[in-house]
């Protein structure tokens, strides 16, 4: 990934919590109950940050949960914090493990944050068992025409890996995918920009504190994208 991390941010993780994404848990529980995992499947969280969705899967529903990033420093509070539970140094485009290992993958808004879609969406479909279900909440452009516009930004955040939804889907089935379910959730992404404002003054100032000085200009690139917030449900067609 290239640039500054906003993930790895003080601000970004006060922001949002231990869930590092809008809504926190509440779309977390609509996708186990449509993936309908129970206790004897093995999940992957793509992009699992500092362990907390790990943590909660586990403990609500009984689920295990192995968890990736390419983060040293949140991977390092996800073991910390959950000493008994097993996480993997690496990204999206060259998952660490064996084929056909999980029932299931989650990625919930960090699907936008890979630098090669294309391999990560064949890396999923490699790890995943036959019939395997996969999670994604992520951000999309309500403008999709307006998206070259945020791509000179060099840091990292999901707001930047923006999606053009039709094509994202498009992707998904050359991967191998077949759409199960598709839910508008927009809602959520309203409400952390006016929670982001009232603690920031202002989405600018939010971005600059976030990402640096690579972040200038960048709220303004973001408006004419029109950024809205989905969860989907795609299995593995075999």
């Amino acid at each position: 990934m290239a640039g500054n991390c906003a993930y790895e941010s003080p601000e970004m993780s006060a922001l949002l919590g231990g869930t590092l994404r809008p809504g926190g848990f509440a779309l977390t529980d609509r996708g186990v109950a449509g993936c309908r995992w129970s206790a004897a499947d093995l999940l992957l969280d793509l992009g699992c940050g500092t362990g907390a969705t790990v943590s909660y899967l586990e403990q609500k529903y009984g689920l295990t949960v192995v968890g990736l990033d390419p983060s040293q420093k949140l991977l390092a509070t996800a073991r910390k914090n959950n000493p008994d539970k097993e996480f993997l140094l690496g990204s999206g485009e060259a998952i660490p493990c064996p084929d056909e290992s999980f029932q299931g993958v989650l990625s919930e808004c960090t699907l936008s944050l890979m630098t090669d879609l294309p391999a990560a969406l064949e890396e999923v479909y490699r790890v995943m068992k036959p019939q395997g279900m996969f999670f994604i909440t992520d951000v999309y452009a309500r403008n999709p025409e307006a998206l070259e516009g945020i791509k000179t930004h060099q840091f990292t955040s999901c707001m930047r890996g923006l999606y053009d939804l039709k094509q994202l889907q498009m992707d998904l089935t050359d991967a191998g995918f077949e759409t199960v379910l598709l839910e508008d959730h927009s809602e959520l992404l309203r409400q952390l920009l006016v929670k982001t404002i009232f603690e920031f003054g202002s989405m600018q100032a939010f971005w600059l504190k976030t990402g640096g000085a690579c972040a200038a200009g960048f709220q303004d690139a973001l408006k004419m994208c029109k950024p809205g917030y989905f969860m989907m449900i795609a299995r593995k067609v075999e």
